[in-house]
């Protein structure tokens, strides 16, 4: 971790040269996942959970005209069926009520099986039969304004109560799995997202869910640095480790 500090602009042979070193130190890393990488998927599924509902209208009304079955919750759900989407709450699906003043919506087996499950995988495939889980192509997520809350001086609660936990637990599933889902987590992605569908028959690219991908990366990274930046100022012994 160190050696990470110090080189944050360390070329990528450098990086190579470090992961065989630590390799050779023993440190184990994860096997890939067996299952099926294809160039499109189709939109058939989505699930539209947005704190910033700007050009929701226009996303609702083009998942509607494609049929999307869309998961939600709370008012997104709300203007959602009001631009003419068959959605189902979140709520139903994993049959589970939002809980704790809507702190815990989509922290849920059902949600985040749908997100990660690696298609064509057999093992993965018959759990998410065995557990009702449907498989989710299209991930619509923004988070809430944290930098926002602390830059309008507000107190420490308010500030914690502003740190998104299901956002970015979301985003990050999404992105791994970017071999079959889409993760758009901004609202400046719509139009791509739009014309992407329009011009693949109702599907997105492997290229297209991995630059929306490295970006959704970019994003969870820079709103935890902004969090871990705040929160060093509000501690009698901020951490030695610094977000670089």
């Amino acid at each position: 971790r160190q050696i990470v500090r110090q080189c944050p602009s360390a070329p990528v042979s450098a990086w190579r040269i470090l992961g065989t070193v630590l390799g050779a130190m023993g440190v184990l890393t994860l096997s890939a996942v067996q299952g099926q990488v294809v160039d499109t998927v189709e939109i058939k599924t989505a699930l539209v959970s947005v704190y910033d509902k700007t050009g929701l209208k226009e996303l609702g009304e083009f998942l509607a005209e494609h049929k999307v079955h869309v998961l939600s919750t709370g008012g997104t759900a709300a203007k959602l069926r009001e631009y003419g989407c068959t959605v189902q709450d979140v709520a139903d699906y994993t049959g589970s009520p939002e809980i704790l003043d809507g702190r815990v919506k989509t922290l849920h087996p059902k949600v985040h099986g749908a997100l990660l499950a690696a298609r064509g995988n057999e093992k993965h495939e018959a759990e998410m039969k065995e557990h009702g889980i449907r498989p989710i192509d299209l991930v619509v997520v923004n988070l809430y304004p944290f930098r926002e809350a602390v830059s309008k001086g507000g107190d420490f609660a308010n500030c914690i109560e502003n740190i998104d936990i299901g956002g970015p637990c979301m985003i990050r599933a999404s992105a791994k799995n970017n071999a079959h889902v889409t993760i758009v987590s901004d609202p400046g992605q719509y139009k791509k997202l739009m014309e992407q569908v329009r011009g693949n028959k109702g599907s997105t690219t492997l290229a297209f869910r991995r630059n929306l991908a490295a970006a959704a990366f970019a994003l969870t990274s820079a709103y935890d640095a902004a969090v871990s930046q705040w929160m060093a100022t509000q501690v009698e012994e901020p951490p030695t480790t610094k977000t670089v």
